[in-house]
């Protein structure tokens, strides 16, 4: 007869569920006298009903003395954010460096509270982007709109004749018809001999 490998998980015995506080006494117990050890024998020879995973579960995450559990400060805040940017999922790795904190702790305070902030953060920005965006295309809409106002005006300008306002501007000069009367007393010009006479009358001659 072949023999199935025993799964103490489908064992009908085996407790499933919350844990009580009679069985955190008994396992806390045992490991306090016999330590930790091997989990699958440790929940059998503590007479636990519970698998070896379930058992190392327990204690790991809840009742091992130097466990601290809540109130995440901000200083491992920072840590964990620039321990998983190093090493991402590798929580046991993290936890390492975080003394008191459990990996699982780590790991749904990550996925519970940091990264549902960076996707805020990150969705708050792709919303300020296409809105910067829309308001950059309206933006040159308008600019356009603007220059081809000015490309194409409605009113055309049309500069104001003056032709039938003023006449062609004619100059009149007095026509002179003999030279030797230009000089005469009688159209009001001097003659040499009159300003010769005027200069000695005026020198005392």
């Amino acid at each position: 007869m072949d023999k199935k490998p025993c799964d103490s998980s489908h064992d009908p015995e085996v407790r499933k569920g919350p844990w009580i506080m009679e069985e955190d006494l008994i396992l806390i117990n045992y490991i306090a006298n016999h330590g930790e050890g091997v989990w699958n024998s440790l929940a059998k020879a503590s007479g636990l009903k519970r698998t070896g995973k379930s058992c190392r579960l327990r204690w790991l995450n809840y009742l091992r003395p130097d466990v601290r559990r809540g109130n995440i400060t901000p200083e491992e805040q920072l840590l964990i954010i620039e321990l998983h940017a190093k090493w991402g999922n590798r929580w046991s790795k993290i936890a390492k460096h975080l003394p008191g904190r459990t990996d699982n702790e780590i790991k749904n305070f990550w996925r519970t509270r940091i990264q549902k902030h960076i996707k805020q953060a990150e969705t708050s920005q792709q919303h300020g982007n296409s809105s910067e965006n829309s308001n950059n295309d309206h933006q040159a809409s308008n600019s356009t709109s603007k220059v081809s106002t000015m490309a194409h005006p409605n009113e055309t300008f049309s500069p104001p004749s003056y032709q039938a306002t003023f006449e062609p501007f004619q100059p009149q000069f007095p026509t002179i018809n003999d030279q030797s009367s230009c000089c005469t007393s009688n159209n009001n010009y001097w003659s040499i001999e009159d300003i010769w006479s005027s200069m000695q009358l005026l020198n005392g001659d």
